[in-house]
């Protein structure tokens, strides 16, 4: 989480609401290592919820709001005043950039291929197995294949492959990394 601002070349409102993130991960924290539940809150972390809660209009904030709400008996409204047709800005992360942050890796040789492909992957710390699928360009999955390791290789036997265009995707703890591989006979 710490790295995000950086990666994104986050300024201005969304440095600001990745501080208030940053402070709800670390009040999680605490609370994990202390032993306790958001309704143990003492004074000074509600007053930094409400903080938070009045301040922030992302995800942080509806943290803060949901914890006030459901143990501390504080009421919120939610009604987005909107100027005109704009809206909320919306960002976009893909599952691509995401998996990559948290060390979720896959690149294939040859490409194209034509008698076999190697996956090389890498998986999240903590993660020691995961599952490669391919699929077709309708969707149709025509390999699954099983990878152990914190970082290796796959052979796939491609000589019995309609040439074609397919889907890659390492899916590993909820995460989950795409690519395109062509069969050339």
């Amino acid at each position: 989480a710490n790295m995000l601002p950086q990666l994104y070349d986050l300024e201005g409102d969304e440095l600001t609401e990745h501080t208030y993130y940053i402070d709800m991960l670390s009040l999680h924290d605490t609370l994990y290592q202390q032993g306790r539940y958001t309704h143990q809150l003492d004074s000074t972390e509600i007053v930094g919820l409400v903080l938070i809660a009045d301040s922030s209009k992302g995800i942080a904030g509806a943290q803060a709001k949901s914890i006030l709400e459901s143990a501390y008996g504080y009421h919120f409204m939610n009604c987005p005043e909107l100027e005109g047709t704009a809206a909320y800005k919306s960002v976009t992360i893909s599952m691509d950039a995401l998996s990559k942050v948290y060390g979720l890796d896959i690149s294939v040789k040859p490409n194209p291929a034509k008698q076999w492909a190697a996956f090389n992957y890498t998986l999240p710390t903590g993660v020691t197995s995961a599952i490669i699928i391919i699929t077709d360009i309708s969707g149709k999955t025509v390999a699954t294949l099983s990878v152990n390791g914190k970082q290796g290789q796959k052979i796939w036997d491609t000589r019995h492959i309609v040439q074609g265009v397919y889907i890659y995707t390492l899916k590993a703890a909820g995460l989950s990394k795409s690519g395109k591989i062509i069969i050339n006979k």
